[in-house]
This record gives structure tokens, sequence and C-alpha cells, in this order.
């Protein structure tokens, strides 16, 4: 006898297994939330899914470089904000060495402050970083990126914290040959020369006043690009929900759909199943 079988049709078979694996994968939509598992079952989504996720990977990097970098500005701020502190001690001394009824011993005592300004400004212009790195770096500036475009330097160099500071006339003196000469012009100077340091000293005010300021501007800006960076995440993840979460309404109606139709291929394949078996009996 020849096997039923052998009789029935291939592709019945085939619809009735594509139908059960709908079903099925329907079945896991809803149970999980996710709406596809594959390429294949979304391609489109897939594939901005797949954008999402490096752009996702870029700005985490460039969250990172903000953090690293605030840390680095704000610790700038701090030193530059002690140094210039202590600049306006040193103005007040200048004023009060200017005073021509001063004893010399008294002018001995205002150069031996000078002298233990000079040696803190040494130690903080040479300073390290929360990292083990000079805070205030010799030579070309330290960029970090945090945004496409967008490159900052946490701090300032060491070249314009310390070396050219602006004296007026398009001059620039060093800070430690400016309080070199302060500090002779109070012990030994003539009033002429102190009074000339006297400038020096509101020119450092000048400097560190502008360096602070120009701090206080990079962290509000390092702060203005972390919210952004975290809009852009929050909707970026929306985004990714919408094109992963599963719509269980719709879902559900494609499985009854399919379940109808799977009900459907299967009395189609009894039919034909029974009248292959009467032809074979006949």
């Amino acid at each position: 006898m020849e096997s039923i079988n052998r009789t029935r049709p291939a592709d019945a078979i085939q619809k009735q297994n594509e139908l059960s694996r709908l079903i099925a994968r329907n079945q896991e939509s809803v149970a999980t939330g996710v709406s596809f598992n594959r390429p294949s079952e979304a391609p489109s989504s897939w594939l901005e899914i797949s954008s999402i996720s490096r752009q996702s990977t870029i700005e985490d990097s460039w969250s990172n470089n903000i953090g690293r970098a605030r840390i680095l500005a704000q610790q700038a701020e701090s030193t530059i904000d002690t140094m210039s502190n202590g600049v306006a001690r040193i103005r007040e001394l200048m004023v009060l060495a200017n005073n021509e009824t001063l004893a010399p011993q008294d002018r001995d005592v205002i150069a031996l402050e000078l002298e233990s300004f000079q040696a803190q400004f040494n130690q903080l212009t040479q300073a390290k970083d929360n990292y083990g790195g000079q805070l205030f770096h010799a030579g070309d500036p330290i960029e970090m990126r945090i945004d496409t475009d967008v490159l900052v330097t946490p701090a300032p160099t060491l070249q314009a914290v310390s070396v050219d500071i602006d004296i007026g006339g398009g001059a620039t003196q060093s800070l430690d040959a400016i309080m070199t000469n302060m500090i002779d012009a109070v012990r030994t100077g003539t009033p002429a020369e102190r009074a000339d340091q006297l400038d020096r000293a509101k020119s450092l005010t000048d400097h560190f006043s502008s360096l602070l300021g120009r701090q206080g501007v990079l962290v509000n800006r390092l702060d203005e690009q972390e919210l952004r960076l975290q809009d852009s995440r929050l909707n970026t993840t929306e985004r990714r929900t919408v094109l992963e979460k599963t719509d269980v309404a719709q879902a559900i109606s494609q499985f009854q759909s399919l379940l109808v139709n799977l009900e459907a291929a299967q009395r189609i394949y009894a039919q034909t199943a029974s009248s292959s078996l009467i032809q074979l009996i006949g």
C-alpha cells in the first residue's frame, strides 16, 4: 500500500509550520515585551536601533570626558582662586610698603610675607591634578572632546598662569620675576621702584581675576553640555523603547488572525488527507 504521508501536499505542511512559528513568536513578543529579536523580523527598526546604539556609545565617551574635565576644571578653579586671594593680600602689602614713614624693619616684615607668597605660588603652579599629571600643563594645551566639534581645555597651561603675565605696554613677565622684583623693591628699592611694583600688583590682580572668570565659564559650559547629553540619552532611550516595545493590542490581533489561519489550514489539510485515504482505499 502506498503511504498516505507521501500523498500529503508538502506546501500545506510547510504553511502550518510557518503559522505555528509565527504564533509562538507572537506569544513570546507579548510575554517579553520585545517586538523582535532578529534583524530580519524588523529591518528598518533594527537599523535605527543600531544607529542609536552607536551614538549612545559615542555620547558615553563624551560624558566620561565631561566628568574628567569637570574635575580638572574645578581643581584648577580652586587653585587659581587661592592664588587670586594671595594676590589681593600682596596688593595690600604693596600699598603698605609705599608708605614712606615705615621703618626698614617694617619693610623687611612685608618682604618676608611676600617671600612666603612667592613660595606658595611656586608650589601651586607645580601642583599635581587628581590623576597624577601636572594641573597646569607646560607646552601645548590638553584638549578633551565633549561633542562632535567641541574641544575644551580643562585647565590653563603653565604659560598662561605664571609665565606670560601682562604688565602693560604689550610687555609680559613671569609671576616669579614679578614677585622677586617686588621683594627687592620693598627691601632696598626707591619710592619710585616701589610705586612701579604697586602697579605690578594691580596687573597680578587683573591677571588672576581673568583666569578665574574663564574657569567659571568653562565649568558652566561643561554642566550645560552634560545636561544636553542627558536630554539626548532620554530621547534615544524613549525612541528605542518605542521601536522595541511590543504593541500588545496589535500583537493580540495578529495572534487571533494567525490562529484563525492555522485552524483553516489544518481543516484544509485534514480534508485533503481524508480524500487521499478514500482514494487509496477505493
